[in-house]
């Protein structure tokens, strides 16, 4: 699950507005006094954002990686400022092809999925309708630099099967995340607003 990525890249977040991080982890070690290599080097990132670019957009439903419905991708890509450049959707297709696990993904493995089709920068989405929450992340595809995250959680009962499990059956699945991504998505227009500001400052 994304939070997991989250918790790796040591980027922790509120869930109440779109979260970006500029700070240089060279300037952080210095002062912060960590000599612990093992904790020093998820810190160890460098800022380097511009734009326009390339970025991949990889959806992930209950910590898997999924194809994202056409009426979604619509949805992500329709509306963001033309600053940012193209927005490229990465499958499983592309995931297997590379032999990189479907399930299970974690940070670097969506960075190597992401290299693989020379992009800049990766969205990564994740829903839990079970939960009704949603969250993004925005990666630098080369050195891991946590750029940007958002959360949101949507009022009312999550979306379970009838034995109160994940939710299986795609059509319903893809309702459900459809409304989180409806939610999501004018935090995700400011997120990149700001990101597209911060590069040109």
């Amino acid at each position: 699950m994304l939070r997991t990525i989250i918790l790796t890249t040591a980027l922790f977040i509120a869930a109440c507005s779109p979260e970006v991080q500029s700070t240089s982890g060279r300037a952080y070690l210095a002062e912060s006094g960590i000599v612990d290599p093992e904790v020093a080097k998820f810190a160890a990132y460098e800022p380097d954002l511009s734009f326009p670019a390339r970025t991949g957009v990889v959806r992930l439903v209950y910590g898997d990686l999924t194809n994202m419905p056409d009426n979604e991708r619509a949805l992500y890509t329709e509306g963001l400022t033309d600053a940012l450049g193209s927005v490229v959707h990465l499958g499983p297709l592309e995931a297997n092809m590379l032999e990189i696990r479907r399930y299970g993904m974690n940070q670097l493995k969506i960075r190597q999925l992401a290299a693989s089709r020379h992009l800049d920068y990766v969205l990564v989405v994740s829903y839990d309708p079970g939960s009704n929450t949603a969250e993004a992340l925005f990666l630098d595809v080369g050195n891991g630099y946590p750029y940007a995250s958002i959360e949101t959680v949507v009022p009312g009962r999550g979306k379970r099967n009838f034995w109160g499990g994940e939710v299986g059956k795609p059509n319903r699945l893809n309702r459900a995340t459809l409304k989180l991504a409806k939610h999501l998505k004018p935090k995700l227009e400011t997120m990149v607003e700001e990101l597209v500001k911060q590069a040109s400052t």
